[in-house]
């Protein structure tokens, strides 16, 4: 039988899994998944953080029983990939409880996705200051707006996600000024 391990549980991910088990559904497949959010709609946040979408399960373009049990593909949630052995074809993953396992595979996919840029302003790691790539952002954000009376905001980023938040704080009555980053990457306007 065919082991197929796959790191990385967002669309890439599980597309690749889905498809791997349609091709041969004697494979063993296997998905590491760093946090408890496998196959979730990130650019469905900012519509959570307005309230648009009530439930943030909702979110989820598959739930773990219509991946794991339905299609037999293992979920390895709040796992970490933490080296590749090619030569033994082996990954060492380690737990959130530490523990680590080596998961051997005949074919692995990488389908980890992009790492947020964080930009080299001072202050960004103080309280009150959210990034909005994950789910548990998300939810950080959403739980500080629900605490507090908040007036005004600053988003930076002018992409998809930083307007569509724009939209979001509007839509709960939070002015906001948006910056970008300009053409040349050497700042914000």
């Amino acid at each position: 039988m065919k082991r197929v391990l796959i790191i990385g549980g967002s669309d890439a991910g599980i597309s690749a899994a889905l498809r791997a088990k349609e091709l041969d559904p004697s494979a063993s497949v296997a998905i590491v998944v760093a946090d408890r959010f496998p196959n979730f709609s990130i650019c469905g946040l900012p519509f959570y953080i307005s309230g648009e979408v009530q439930d943030w399960r909702t979110l989820a373009h598959r739930t773990i029983s219509e991946i794991d049990k339905d299609k037999g593909i293992q979920v390895l949630l709040e796992h970490r990939a933490e080296s590749i052995d090619p030569a033994s074809k082996t990954v060492d993953v380690s737990a959130k409880d530490g523990k680590h396992l080596d998961l051997s595979y005949d074919k692995l996919l990488v389908g980890t996705g992009a790492v947020s840029e964080q930009p080299p302003i001072i202050g960004t790691d103080l309280p009150g200051v959210f990034f909005l790539r994950w789910m548990q952002d998300g939810f950080a954000l959403q739980d500080y707006l629900s605490k507090r009376k908040v007036e005004n905001a600053v988003v930076i980023g002018g992409g998809y996600i930083g307007m569509e938040t724009a939209d979001a704080l509007t839509r709960r009555g939070i002015r906001q000024d948006i910056l970008k980053a300009k053409g040349n990457g050497k700042g914000w306007t």
